[in-house]
């Protein structure tokens, strides 16, 4: 990420925000599956892990650490992308949360989703299939609890459970906005949401060099405080989340490396 690895003291160093809400904007974007995706070609595989955190009254609280992977594999003889995710719970229960999820290089059209939950020694698995006019049960998952699993799509859906690293991939610049239909297997409705870049900013790097960063923002059709994201300019690398939670704490996702 514009040549240097981030530390965790580099990434939640104070930016310095480039405001652009006075700029003109243009009419959205309409991005739909299918669509090749401007940027795709900056998405690297590799590795890449995250600090979830809170902070509320002075305490700042860890979560769990969250690995994500991103690999371009050939499954049954076609080019796939994968990205494989992990979360591991620092909370006084064992927790373990995994994301196996396959794509349509270029476009980002999903195709499957698995998702393995584990709280001490109940294991939950959720197994999805994404096809244009609906998702439904993953078929040939042992212990599958969502086989029998079917929301209908007004229009096809790209899956909401990897959108860090798929807004990587979008034409990111000043005044940039795009509507995106998203779903989140077995979560709220399927619907369009808007997102916009609302300025730049610099973090901080551990050698003190500054990381030229576009701001990012999407309050989710809920009408509330956005979620504001941090995209390294060169790289497009996913560097840091911070939302408003409803209980007035602050949520953070940081980049330890």
């Amino acid at each position: 990420m514009d040549g240097v690895r981030i530390s965790r003291r580099g990434v939640l160093a104070t930016a310095t925000v480039a405001p652009v809400a006075a700029m003109a904007r243009a009419a959205p974007a309409r991005l739909s599956v299918g669509d090749r995706l401007a940027r795709f070609d900056l998405l690297k595989p590799g590795v890449h892990s995250y600090l979830r955190s809170a902070e509320k009254d002075g305490a700042h609280v860890a979560r769990d650490i969250w690995r994500r992977e991103v690999r371009f594999e050939t499954v049954d003889g076609v080019q796939t992308l994968r990205v494989v995710q992990r979360w591991d719970g620092t909370g006084a229960k064992p927790s373990l949360v995994t994301r196996d999820s396959l794509f349509e290089p270029g476009t980002w059209r999903p195709s499957s989703h698995l998702r393995v939950t584990t709280v001490e020694d109940r294991k939950t698995v959720e197994g999805f299939l994404f096809a244009a006019d609906r998702i439904t049960g993953l078929a040939g998952v042992a212990d599958n609890s969502r086989a029998d699993f079917s929301v209908a799509f007004p229009e096809p859906m790209f899956n909401f459970e990897t959108d860090m690293e798929m807004l990587g991939t979008l034409p990111l610049a000043h005044g940039y906005q795009v509507s995106i239909p998203f779903y989140h297997p077995a979560g709220g409705p399927p619907a369009r949401y808007l997102w916009t870049v609302t300025g730049d900013a610099q973090l901080a790097g551990p050698d003190g060099r500054p990381i030229d960063c576009w701001i990012v923002e999407c309050d989710y059709n809920s009408g509330k405080d956005p979620s504001r994201f941090w995209y390294a300019k060169r790289t497009q690398q996913f560097v840091k989340l911070e939302a408003k939670a409803p209980d007035g704490s602050l949520f953070r996702k940081t980049l330890l490396f």
